[in-house]
Order: structure tokens, then sequence, then C-alpha cells
């Protein structure tokens, strides 16, 4: 039994080693092989000529012409034209009817806006704030201090309220506040001789009525 054995295996053994040495020639032959059958399949393809393909038989086309008659009903007959009427010749308008809407208009008198009259300025005097346009001082004038006051070494301050008139010249004035009365003249005289441009109203000069300080300080 174990002579049948060693028997046996020995044959397996050279079995597999003559598979192995045959193996790479078997596998050369494939290739070659199939590369042989690929060249003869493109030959074999490439000597085959390739027809058009069409169609087998002609069709004919049989065309059948019909006539079709449409039915259509006649337009009726046009009615026949109006007798013309013929009209009585216009009658012309009334020459009285133009003349009644004729309006003769008096002629006017010529005249220019330098003839009309500047309406009279008013009396009235208005304060600061009511105006349209404020006053604005054209000359200044410093008052002259009091040798008293500046000997005696005085300072102040004065207030003075005034009128401004429609020229612009102050045209009335007085004392509303005062620190010291020597001061109350010197400040009415420089007051007296401003000159302003007037205020105006609604574009017109009017008086207005104002208030002017005045300060005395001695220089040190």
């Amino acid at each position: 039994m174990e002579k049948r054995d060693r028997i046996s295996l020995i044959r397996k053994i050279f079995l597999e080693s003559k598979l192995e040495e045959e193996y790479p020639r078997d596998l050369n032959l494939a290739f070659t092989f199939a590369l042989l059958l690929t060249i003869g399949a493109f030959l074999f393809v490439k000597g085959c000529k390739m027809q058009e393909y069409g169609r087998r038989g002609s069709q004919e086309t049989m065309l059948e012409q019909i006539d079709i008659q449409t039915e259509f009903e006649e337009p009726p007959p046009p009615p026949p034209p109006k007798p013309k009427v013929s009209l009585p010749e216009e009658i012309e308008e009334v020459e009285s009817e133009e003349e009644a809407d004729t309006i003769d208009i008096a002629e006017t008198v010529d005249f220019s806006e330098e003839d009309i009259p500047p309406p009279p300025p008013p009396s009235q005097v208005f304060e600061i704030y009511e105006v349209s346009e404020e006053p604005k001082l054209l000359v200044n004038v410093q008052p002259e201090y009091p040798e008293i006051a500046r000997q005696a070494g005085l300072e102040g301050k004065v207030i003075v309220e005034a009128i401004i008139d429609e020229n612009g010249n102050v045209i009335d004035a007085r004392v509303v506040y005062s620190d010291n009365e020597i001061f109350n003249k010197a400040a009415l005289d420089a007051m007296r001789k401003m000159r302003y441009k007037p205020a105006k109203h609604k574009g017109i000069p009017v008086k207005v009525k104002i208030r002017q300080p005045f300060v005395f300080r001695l220089r040190r």
C-alpha cells in the first residue's frame, strides 16, 4: 500500500513539473494563434464589398385631382340711390346781428408808471422786530468822554433809545438806562450825529425805533 502511494505521488510531481515546463510554450502558441486569427478576420472584412441599402421596389404614388366646387350666395343688389333734394340757397346773416356782436371800446388814455405818485410814507414808528429790513449804521460817532468823569476816574454805561426816520436820520433820542448821569449828555450828542441806512417794511422805507448802548471806559 505504501509503495503504491509513493508511485502515485512521484507521478503527480512529474506531471506538475512537466506542466510548468510546457506552460510558456502553450502560452506563446495561444497568443500566436489569436494574432493570426485577428489578421485573417481583418483581411476578410477588408475584401468584402459593401452595397448601399436601397429600396427593393419602386412605389408609384397616384394623385387624384378633385374638383371642389364652392357654393356661394350672390349678394343682394345695392339699394337704389336716394333722390337728391335741392336745398335753398344759404341765407345771408343779417348785418344787424354782426353789428350787435361788435362792442365799441372807447380809447384809453396812455399813462406811464412814472406818473403814478409813490405811496405816502407811513407816520407809524415800527419796532425793530416788525420791519423786514433793519437799519444799518453808516456813520458811527464816538461820544466825548466828560473831563470831570475822566479826572474823577469814573466809568459807566448808557443805553439810548432813538427813532430813525425814512432818510436814516436820528430825529429823537432819550436815555433809557444810565450808570451815571454824567455820561448822559455825551451819549445823546453822539447818538444825534449818527447816520443810518433806513429800515424797510415791505420794500418801503419806514421809521423805526432802536436802542444803542454806549460804554465809557478809561484806558489804563
